[in-house]
């Protein structure tokens, strides 16, 4: 694998936690079996386990990891039938840390400021997280914003673009808590594809008849 550049430690981390939220047993009745599942779901074994609290350690110190880290969990993640749900998830958990370890002091800026001064604020601090936390770049213009990675570590791991749910969902929810978004976010252009970067738009939600 050639070189890749560092990454934050809350990436591989929000993987991780969604891979083992979604392999935890609801509570339906059957503890019987719960032993024997638990030994089948990757996401509760030890393994698991300990590079969770590894990855929390270094995200807790706003520490990074090698990107080969982040491109390994990517990987596995795609070799699951559920993989799009956990890189929905994971993508989600990523933008809060993000948000949390980077935008207190904005977040105050866009609760009291005036609506224009807080929409401004908002933008710009989805674009700084962005870049900073994920890599991404969001041109200013147009009435949507967009988001662009020319180098997607999502395609070093998955080739034919499967793991780009988890950067999406993540700009997705970066807008949604800074800027009040409500909408998808459409993966317009990506690398795994042919195209020579990936590009995600934010496409707000339409009113109800």
């Amino acid at each position: 694998m050639p070189d890749t550049p560092s990454v934050p430690a809350s990436l591989p981390l929000s993987l991780l936690e969604a891979i083992r939220n979604l392999d935890t047993p609801v509570e339906d009745g059957l503890e019987v079996l719960a032993e024997e599942m638990v030994q089948r779901r990757l996401g509760l074994s030890s393994t698991v386990a300990a590079r969770i609290n590894r990855y929390r350690g270094a995200a807790a110190r706003e520490g990074v990891v090698p990107g080969d880290e982040l491109v390994s969990v990517l990987r596995l993640v795609g070799r699951r039938p559920d993989a799009a749900l956990v890189f929905a998830d994971a993508g989600r958990r990523a933008a809060r840390y993000a948000v949390r370890a980077g935008a207190r002091t904005a977040q105050s800026l866009i609760r009291l400021g005036p609506p224009g001064l807080a929409r401004r604020v908002a933008v710009r601090t989805v674009r700084r997280l962005a870049r900073g936390y994920f890599g991404a770049e969001a041109p200013a213009g147009g009435p949507e914003l967009e988001f662009r990675m020319s180098d997607s570590l999502s395609v070093v791991a998955l080739p034919d673009g499967a793991g780009c749910g988890f950067y999406g969902a993540a700009f997705g929810e970066l807008l949604r808590s800074l800027a009040g978004f409500e909408g998808a976010m459409v993966h317009e252009r990506c690398r795994g594809r042919g195209d020579p970067a990936c590009v995600w738009r934010a496409q707000r939600a339409g009113g109800y008849e």
